[in-house]
């Protein structure tokens, strides 16, 4: 039986993200899913986005960095975007661009592009929405909350989605927030998810997963599989 991994904010650490496959052995059988954000403030964004495009069995889904990014290298120019991303860490990212061939540039951008908001799974007849930040919550089916899905708020919500009293019959796994911050925003969270919370762990509590344990920040890379809920860590 395949391993499916999830994984999220890698933030341009590839040592920890190469560490990280070495740890949970990832082989060509499995499939991981990574819930944007490889790119920016770490050095290896452009370098990870090139590897994970290049793996059949690796499936991304957009990340805001990645649409900071986006919007910052279209024509014409947008320069608040540009400010937003150079404050976001964008540098590394940009310079990485330029170190690659127009050809591979191009099509990098393309593959980033293309990326789709969310993706749905089923694991062991359990269904999980994957997505970046998070989304406004609501009753209904999984496939009724998806249609109503919006670019801005699955890119960048915190609160709404954290606090929320809706409980639904699925999991919805995300980054964006790092653990540890999540403490600010997250009125929710039960005493000892807020302890995991401080230790930059994994959080789990109703039925949302938050996995971006703050790579960004020099805490942990974390990585999930669904075959058993198994966590790994990797300190950057």
């Amino acid at each position: 039986m395949e391993n499916i991994y999830i994984i999220s904010d890698l933030h341009g650490q590839g040592k920890a993200f190469f560490r990280m496959l070495k740890k949970i052995k990832f082989s060509e059988a499995d499939i991981m899913y990574i819930l944007g954000d490889v790119i920016d403030r770490g050095p290896d964004g452009i370098p990870l986005l090139e590897y994970i495009r290049r793996q059949p069995n690796m499936k991304m889904i957009l990340g805001n960095h990645e649409d900071m990014m986006l919007k910052s290298t279209r024509y014409p120019t947008d320069e608040m975007w540009i400010g937003t991303w150079m404050f976001n860490g964008g540098g590394t990212t940009l310079n990485g661009l330029r170190q690659l061939s127009k050809e591979n540039r191009r099509d990098c951008l393309d593959y980033v592009r293309n990326l789709p908001l969310y993706r749905i799974i089923s694991v062991s007849g359990v269904d999980y929405l994957l997505i970046h930040a998070g989304l406004p919550m609501k009753e209904g089916s999984l496939e009724e909350i998806c249609r109503d899905i919006d670019e801005e708020e699955a890119l960048w919500i915190r609160g709404e989605f954290f606090n929320s009293p809706v409980i639904p019959p699925y999991y919805i796994i995300f980054g964006h927030t790092p653990t540890g911050a999540m403490l600010r925003y997250a009125d929710t969270l039960p005493a000892d998810q807020q302890e995991r919370c401080s230790k930059f762990r994994m959080v789990f509590w109703n039925r949302r997963i938050g996995i971006d344990c703050g790579a960004a920040y020099g805490k942990n890379l974390g990585c999930l599989r669904l075959n058993d809920f198994k966590e790994y860590y990797v300190k950057v």
